[in-house]
């Protein structure tokens, strides 16, 4: 079982200087988040890159030194980066180190270490090999669109559903089986031709021996020659594949050209809020002076208000003593509490009154009141025009323009991938397929025309070994137990691996199927069952196949992948790029929810959106390990920051 402890990449792409994803638990969902353009396809290949030294593009397999960060080559002249894989295996664990170095003679270092001792190349290739062979690496890293391709395996005449029916049965361990009985059969050929040299060294055998020897060279040619035809029938299989990925490329263009017409719709929705934002914002303008000066306006104000009502007072103070004074000298009682008064205190309030109107001027003190007024007036206008409105529209201004950059940067990205797919090479791609197709076909042909040749051949072999038997001839009775050792053990091999390939599609078709109830929500689709090839059927409640849809298909591809993750001699951390590319956003939160059933780590690389966060952590609870986003720096420098981690 493998498990990762960490990812470590520098210079990798967009990934400037050293930068690491920890995996704090063996088991658990670690999701990552990033939008179009932000690296999410290139971690993926950080991963790839690390346990096999391979990077794929869109149109298989590239150049390492793509890959490169164009900052850090800038800076030193070439390109060069690193990725760091550390894992556990059986108790052991692992660092794995691969560097790419593109001076003047451009070579790439892998550096393999177990619980801290650096092992030789040769047993480092050979413990990679055993731990995560590169030809099961489809079923642990993939993208939504790979999903497609398992399609295939329901149909019959499929190139690419050989080639996965074939991967399929390599992660289910069967080659180890076949191996075995093919060892077996290479002893029993050895036996074979060692009971033809021991019989035509006799003389009463020597005839049938010498028969048998020629026979058995005539069958080791055509084997020869059969090995030849399937070989070159291989490579034109695995090519007819390659082709029929990119073809499917294609479809993907399709899709991202709808994906570009919304982009296009967005920019201009976008566009024009920012007009209305500019207008609103402009709007401000013949009063902006107004909003600079409106703190000291403030200030300002509190002085004028405290002057105003200083003022009033005065004013009140002078026409009370103006009207006191002008009562004392009409009337002998107090002209506030209207008592008598003696003619002392007249005299004396009546002089008091007299000095106190003369000091005060009511004409000054009206004016100053009407000039405090007005300043009052003004000094209000200019401290209601509150600064915020300004920094708001900008602030929405700006906000506009950083979603406008980000939605032409996804535009970019997607025009990029789609200057790549040309009309011409699309038309070139079918006629190459097309007649490699039926070079396949006559490719099969041929041989079966030879494995009916090596049988009937083999049925001469049989006939005289039959014949030296029937001879009475006590030949080496060693030999004689080992050939008929050797004839035993292969029919047993041959039926043991037809038994042990039953009950390991009964295993994958249980466990899809168990997987896949949990993933949709129609009561009728009761289950998945399995063809010959390891392609899964919808059945309904009557036993009856479904016709799917291209969401349902979606679901059905990741219920075979989980099941055989279940059922693997090889078991690994699932790395999904673009996974819900086909599904609604419900039966996206289901298909999340599942997740930790896929494998005991899985990692999802998703853009912000792609599913309701929230309804994920209620649905993950403790299985979600940890959270990363890939944070924007620059077009060339994106971060891995943890999200939210979950001890």
């Amino acid at each position: 079982m493998l498990t990762f402890t960490r990812l470590i990449v520098q210079d990798f792409g967009p990934y400037r200087g050293r930068q690491e994803m920890p995996f704090s638990n063996e088991r658990g969902v670690y999701i990552v988040y990033g939008r179009n353009g932000r690296g999410k396809t290139t971690l993926h290949n950080a991963f790839r890159y690390a346990l096999y030294g391979q990077i794929m593009g869109r149109r298989g397999l590239e150049p390492a030194k793509l890959l490169a960060n164009s900052e850090a080559r800038k800076q030193s002249g070439y390109a060069s980066f690193q990725t760091v894989l550390e894992f556990k295996h059986n108790e052991s664990y692992y660092r794995l180190t691969r560097r790419f170095d593109g001076r003047e003679q451009q070579h790439e270092l892998m550096m393999l270490e177990r619980d801290g001792n650096a092992m030789s190349q040769l047993d480092a290739e050979k413990t990679l090999q055993a731990i995560a062979p590169r030809s099961v690496s489809g079923f642990y890293l993939f993208d939504g669109e790979q999903l497609r391709q398992y399609e295939e395996l329901l149909d019959p005449d499929s190139e690419q559903g050989h080639q996965l029916e074939q991967a399929i049965e390599n992660v289910l361990g069967i080659p180890i089986v076949n191996n075995a009985k093919s060892d077996i059969e290479f002893i029993g050929q050895k036996t074979d031709k060692e009971l033809a040299n021991v019989a035509s060294a006799n003389n009463r055998t020597k005839l049938y021996g010498e028969a048998l020897n020629e026979a058995q060279d005539i069958r080791l040619r055509m084997q020869e020659g059969r090995d030849e035809i399937a070989r070159q029938m291989e490579a034109t299989k695995h090519r007819v594949a390659e082709l029929e990925d990119r073809l499917r490329e294609q479809q993907k263009a399709e899709r991202k050209l709808g994906q570009l017409e919304g982009l296009r719709a967005r920019e201009a929705a976008l566009q024009r809020d920012l007009m209305q934002a500019h207008d609103a914002l402009n709007a401000l303008s013949p009063d902006l002076w107004m909003s600079v000066l409106a703190p000291s306006a403030s200030e300002r104000l509190t002085r004028v208000e405290a002057e105003l009502l200083e003022t009033e007072a005065a004013l009140r103070s002078s026409a009370a003593a103006f009207r006191d004074l002008a009562h004392l000298k009409e009337a002998d009682d107090c002209p506030v509490c209207h008592r008598d008064m003696d003619w002392s205190l007249r005299e004396h309030l009546t002089a008091e009154l007299e000095g106190k109107a003369a000091a005060t001027n009511p004409e000054d003190l009206q004016d100053r009141q009407t000039r405090a007024r007005a300043k009052r007036q003004v000094l209000e206008a200019l401290s209601r025009k509150d600064a915020s409105l300004l920094v708001e529209r900008d602030g929405a201004i700006r906000t506009l323009r950083l979603n406008l950059d980000e939605v032409c940067q996804d535009m970019d990205e997607i025009e990029r991938e789609l200057a790549e797919v040309g009309e011409d090479e699309l038309r070139s791609l079918i006629t190459e397929r097309d007649d490699l197709r039926a070079q396949i076909l006559r490719d099969k042909e041929r041989l079966e025309e030879q494995d009916e040749k090596i049988r009937e051949q083999e049925q001469q072999i049989e006939d005289l070994k039959r014949k030296l038997r029937s001879l009475s001839v006590n030949l080496d009775h060693r030999i004689e137990l080992k050939d008929k050792l050797a004839d035993e053990l292969t029919l047993l091999f041959g039926e043991a691996i037809d038994a042990y390939r039953a009950k390991l599609r009964q295993r994958v078709e249980d466990r899809a199927s168990e997987i896949f109830r949990q993933m949709v929500d129609v009561p009728d689709y009761v289950g998945l069952r399995i063809n010959e090839r390891y392609g899964l059927e919808m059945l309904d409640l009557d036993g009856e196949v479904v016709r799917r849809s291209a969401g349902y298909e979606h679901i059905v591809a990741l219920s075979l992948i989980a099941a055989l993750q279940r059922s693997a001699a090889v078991r690994a951390p699932v790395i999904m790029d673009y996974p819900f590319g086909r599904l609604d956003p419900e039966n996206t939160s289901r298909v999340v929810a599942a997740l930790p059933r896929m494998a005991d780590q899985v990692v999802l690389l998703s853009f912000e959106g792609e599913f309701d966060r929230n309804a994920a952590l209620q649905a993950l609870k403790t299985e979600l390990a940890a959270e990363y986003t890939l944070e924007y720096v620059s077009s060339k420098h994106t971060r891995i920051e943890p999200r939210r981690m979950i001890s």
